[in-house]
């Protein structure tokens, strides 16, 4: 949880705001106490949308789809005011991580809870179903891992199945990565769409990704409509069920009704993992259905920190041992973790789910590679940045970890934040206190010490998906302005005070495009074709002529602000002279998506790297590469360190890769 912003109310009708939950597209979930000292769940619409029409009638249908469903299988409403000038809904509180958490923080889950999981899952869409609602948004997100079983959340856009229509004509409502065929062509969607969604929340809980996870959104919707899907090799019965989930025509799947029994009395693909004998193998849980259980360390059962592990349980003893981990209240200085912690998360929850609030700044002992110039940290990397005295290095992807290294000591320490819906891009405060990542149609600020945010700035919203996300967001060298740019414009904040300075709308048939800032902070380019303004006016001064098209999403100004640097589609990079406004040259020599850029300290010198994983480092005077190197992966973020010594770069499968500059 973390604490009320300036901004935020005291009360919501009678209930008393104790801090934030989390936000989303239509509003603001607080933790709040009744007059009679019950802990709820408060869903404040936002106020932007408070006098739209069409949100009131979501809201309202929301409100009355969870009182239909009732409690057991959804957070049960027990107040609601759609009326009200801000709407708001009040539901019980249940204490939990989602599974998009779990999965996160934990890794993958185990065959027999898989199973579990989804008996549970569909014997809540059951439910649902049996009220004449289809979900059509149920993704890892919108599943709580309560104590007393999984639970079903936001029905922001459920819909009653005898509807004629589920969606408007063209428009497409729900979470891309798990919807269902029909959704995406907007056809008839009901109850086997919400089964095809089930399939996908249970692959990402067996392998930790969607099934039709891909680089792009164009690229998932191809292999939800084309492709069989991703399972890593599951077998078994579970693979056969997500499979028969998974398939493409509606009649093909499976009723929701048979699935409750189908996943409880289903065997798992190979030896469900349990309690390690003495020499050190695992012996198999015998897998039947159980309720869930909370198993706490017998050794420490009065530390309030301890992990406990809640859910979805193996079929154990309350009694057998079970390691517990202790997690520090938050902030706390970092506290040394195993080496082996990264790969050990795994065993934590061999026979269920791991549930506990995580750590802020956990540290862990860095590990190395083969290659002595490789530090491990998150999966794809998309945002990289030395410190100032250039002894920290900085990274952050999409799976709500922050890494820091302190480089002379090799060692690191882990911030966990939020995990993101959507794969989207981050970046550091030059000073590395703040990282800045777009969340959908908004901007979150973290604090990297902490885990707390310290932010929220919104956009345009639309009922388009992702037509008001931010592509691309940038921080100003002294963290004190904010710049995201979307579809639907360019939006430039205030940090400290939280005020919008302007809000730009996009040339006609231009695109969102990269975002940046002059290393003063007086020059900000952005947008598809690239515009530079003036601040902190925000007064356009250039347009850099070309087709907006061509475009990509990354941009960088040199040191001294003479030169700019822009990716574009078609694996080059244009150089232009931000004083003469001139075109300087066009590098070409990528065979691959541009995926990241980064001025060498000199201010001569450019980084680039690719998705094939090859890296040139360029004489921007003579348009000649002075040298390359080879990842192996994808590179997805590159970082100078402020001597000019070291390229950082950030490959794809969780590596930064540090190369000495010739």
């Amino acid at each position: 949880m973390d604490a009320l912003f300036p901004g935020d109310p005291q009360w919501v009708g009678p209930y008393r705001l104790e801090g934030r939950l989390g936000a989303g597209g239509m509003g603001v979930v607080y933790l709040a106490t009744s007059q009679g000292g019950r802990k709820v769940a408060v869903k404040l619409i936002r106020p932007e949308l408070a006098a739209t029409p069409q949100f009131r009638v979501r809201f309202a249908r929301e409100v009355d789809a969870a009182r239909q469903v009732g409690g057991f299988h959804t957070a049960q409403v027990v107040d609601a005011d759609p009326g009200a000038a801000s709407p708001w809904l009040v539901t019980a509180f249940i204490p939990g991580p989602t599974l998009h958490q779990v999965v996160a923080e934990r890794g993958p889950l185990p065959s027999d809870a898989v199973l579990r999981l989804g008996a549970g899952l569909a014997e809540g869409l059951a439910a649902i179903h049996r009220c004449g609602l289809v979900h059509r948004d149920l993704k890892p997100g919108n599943v709580i891992l309560a104590e007393d079983g999984p639970r079903i959340i936001d029905f922001g856009i459920a819909r009653a199945v005898d509807a004629s229509s589920l969606t408007a004509t063209g428009s497409v409502i729900g979470t891309y990565a798990y919807m269902s065929p029909e959704q995406i062509r907007a056809d008839r969607a009901g109850p086997a769409s919400d089964v095809f969604a089930l399939g996908s929340v249970l692959g990402f809980a067996a392998t930790g990704r969607s099934p039709f996870d891909a680089p792009t959104l164009l690229t998932v919707v191809q292999r939800i409509l084309d492709e069989p899907p991703a399972l890593d090799g599951l077998g078994g019965e579970l693979g056969l069920l997500l499979r028969a989930c998974l398939a493409k025509d509606p009649a093909d799947r499976p009723s929701v009704s048979d699935l409750p029994a189908r996943f409880a009395g289903a065997p798992a693909s190979g030896a469900a993992a349990g309690p390690a004998r003495p020499d050190g193998a695992l012996v198999p849980t015998p897998t039947r259905y159980v309720p869930p259980v909370t198993v706490r360390d017998p050794a420490a059962p009065a530390d309030p920190y301890a992990v406990t592990r809640t859910g979805l349980a193996p079929a154990v003893t309350p009694t057998a041992p079970v390691p517990s981990v202790p997690e520090p209240a938050a902030p706390v200085p970092s506290v040394p973790e195993p080496a082996a912690a990264r790969v050990s998360r795994r065993t934590l929850v061999f026979g269920g789910l791991a549930v506990a609030a995580a750590a802020a700044a956990v540290g862990v002992p860095l590990v190395l590679s083969r290659d002595e110039n490789s530090l491990e940290g998150p999966d794809r990397i998309s945002a990289l940045a030395f410190g100032p005295d250039g002894k920290t290095l900085a990274a952050a992807g999409p799976d709500g970890k922050i890494w820091r290294w302190d480089l002379p000591s090799r060692r690191s320490s882990v911030t966990r934040i939020d995990v993101a819906s959507y794969i989207q891009t981050t970046a550091f405060s030059r000073d590395l206190t703040i990282l800045a990542r777009a969340e959908e149609n908004r901007i979150q600020l973290w604090d990297v010490a902490t885990g707390r945010t310290t932010g929220t700035f919104t956009g345009a919203t639309t009922y388009e998906l992702q037509e008001g996300f931010f592509g691309s967001v940038a921080l100003s060298p002294d963290g004190r302005t904010l710049a995201g740019s979307s579809v639907k414009g360019l939006y430039v904040w205030d940090v400290p005070s939280g005020r919008t300075l302007a809000v730009h709308s996009v040339p006609e048939g231009a695109k969102r495009g990269p975002t940046g800032f002059g290393p003063d902070g007086g020059l900000l380019a952005s947008g598809a074709p690239v515009q530079l303004w003036q601040l902190p006016a925000v007064q356009s001064v250039a347009t850099l002529a070309g087709d907006p098209n061509e475009v990509g999403e990354l941009l960088a100004f040199s040191p001294d602000g003479q030169i700019l640097a822009v990716a574009q589609r078609h694996y080059t990079v244009r150089l232009w002279n931000a004083a003469s406004r001139q075109d300087i040259a066009v590098l070409e020599r990528h065979e691959a998506e541009i995926l990241a850029l980064a001025f060498h300290p000199g201010g001569r010198l450019l980084a680039s790297a690719g998705r094939d994983g090859k890296a040139f480092l360029w004489d921007t005077a003579s348009g000649s590469t002075t040298a390359d190197f080879t990842g192996g992966e994808p590179i997805g973020a590159l970082a100078f360190s402020p001597d000019g010594k070291t390229l950082a770069a950030g490959l794809d499968k969780g590596t930064v890769r540090l190369w000495n500059v010739p």
